[in-house]
């Protein structure tokens, strides 16, 4: 049987760098960023719905979706966020079960989702990873990396479950404070062997 594993984590954590190293390691991988983004390209499933619901100035000019003019009107609004969560949620979980059942045995994959945990998306996948790192690495990432200024990193995380409690529940926890690629590496290493030898 596949053994499916969900990977979740605070914002500049390193979840990125995590799914690279599972998928290293020869697990099946999927964004559910990446899912989000093909189903609000043209053509893709969420655009018209999205439309229907919130107009048509949020749609792109090739098609798709304008995430500017969306993100104005829904960030600030939670009665609008949670309509486009409704539009979107059961597409994405449509397309990960379809990635799922396309698995083969003794297959490991892992689903990524910043957001599993504050989805209900948890129930799902109730072996969980979580990536950490410290509030003062994340917000050095946030600062360098995506150049936001101080207060607008903080208010980031203060809009955000706290990793503290994404860690409590998770089933396993892997550390990232140092930015340091080979030692993730060889967290994910261990891991995938003991799933591997439990398969």
């Amino acid at each position: 049987m596949p053994r499916e594993i969900a990977l979740t984590g605070g914002i500049a954590c390193g979840k990125s760098m995590a799914e690279q190293c599972f998928s290293a390691c020869g697990c099946r991988v999927l964004d559910a960023d990446t899912v989000v983004r093909e189903l609000e390209a043209p053509g893709g499933a969420a655009v018209e719905p999205i439309v229907a619901r919130f107009g048509s100035t949020v749609r792109s000019q090739t098609g798709g979706i304008d995430h500017k003019s969306l993100g104005a009107l829904v960030f600030q609004d939670a009665k609008a966020r949670r309509a486009l969560e409704h539009i979107i949620h059961p597409l994405v979980l449509e397309t990960v079960r379809n990635w799922q059942a396309e698995a083969v045995s003794q297959a490991i994959s892992v689903f990524s989702a910043a957001l599993l945990y504050e989805t209900g998306w948890d129930a799902f996948w109730p072996d969980v990873v979580c990536i950490s790192a410290s509030e003062p690495a994340q917000l050095r990432r946030m600062m360098s990396a995506r150049g936001m200024t101080e207060s607008a990193a903080r208010a980031r995380l203060a809009a955000q479950l706290p990793v503290a409690e994404k860690v409590r529940r998770a089933r396993w926890v892997l550390r990232n404070d140092e930015d340091d690629l080979p030692a993730l590496k060889a967290q994910v290493e261990r891991l995938v062997a003991q799933w591997r030898a439990e398969l």
